[in-house]
């Protein structure tokens, strides 16, 4: 019996392993990337439905505080860019208890760069700012995504799968997919196989021809070869 236990913890092991080291860059591509965009959209969204000039020169601060940071940042060596982390991280703290859009750039910036200098928990409270900053903006899903990312770095999979079905269940979010196959790859992970199995059904249900819906579809493939579920 004892044996039956330790053969069937060693495969739970292995397919957590297997699982956690899947396509886990994934999780980091939108900080660079779909931030970006994100930060872009919301700018020139706000510039034309603005009221009050206090947020253009609040953004209009920002905007120039990550144009500085990021000016020729691929050929910063490591002492020049921490002087550029540094520098931008004290430029930023007069915006971050602001409770509009332009603390919720400040934050999420911020949060940006905690994380490329892998201070996750520093990260993970902007990240959280951001959404404090204002509530039920289009950039929360993308806050959330990356709150889970930081908690996922953290190794607390509960916070993790929390936020990432919360960006999952965002519908205008253009990566709601992408967060539904982490929260099941998190739930997998941490061994509630049947919970990652109804995660990994609901992706390919609702999104079918998604590349994610395939990659989901493998792994409840995996799931029942493996006996973890019927």
């Amino acid at each position: 019996m004892s044996n039956v236990l330790t053969m069937e913890k060693t495969k739970k092991k292995s397919a957590g392993e297997k699982v956690e080291g899947f396509l886990t860059r994934n999780r980091t591509v939108i900080l660079a990337v779909f931030l970006a965009a994100v930060v872009a959209a919301v700018a020139v969204g706000l510039y034309f439905g603005i009221r009050q000039s206090g947020y253009k020169k609040g953004l209009a601060a920002i905007d120039s505080i990550e144009y500085t940071f990021t000016k020729d940042i691929a050929t910063a060596d490591a002492p020049a860019l921490v002087e550029r982390q540094n520098t931008a991280m004290k430029a930023l703290e007069p915006y971050l208890a602001k409770k509009d859009i332009v603390g919720v750039r400040a934050n999420m910036l911020a949060a940006e760069i905690a994380y490329e200098k892998k201070d996750f928990s520093t990260s993970l409270g902007y990240w959280l700012a951001a959404i404090d900053c204002q509530k039920n903006t289009y950039v929360q899903p993308v806050c959330y995504f990356n709150a889970a990312s930081c908690s996922e770095e953290l190794n607390n999979n509960e916070d993790a799968a929390k936020y990432y079905e919360i960006a999952a269940n965002s519908k205008e979010f253009l990566l709601s997919s992408h967060a539904l196959f982490n929260f099941a790859r998190v739930k997998e992970t941490s061994g509630d196989n049947n919970a990652a199995a109804t995660a990994y059904k609901k992706l390919v249900d609702e999104y079918p021809y998604d590349n994610w819906a395939s990659l989901a579809q493998s792994r409840l493939i995996s799931l029942k070869a493996e006996g973890f579920i019927e």
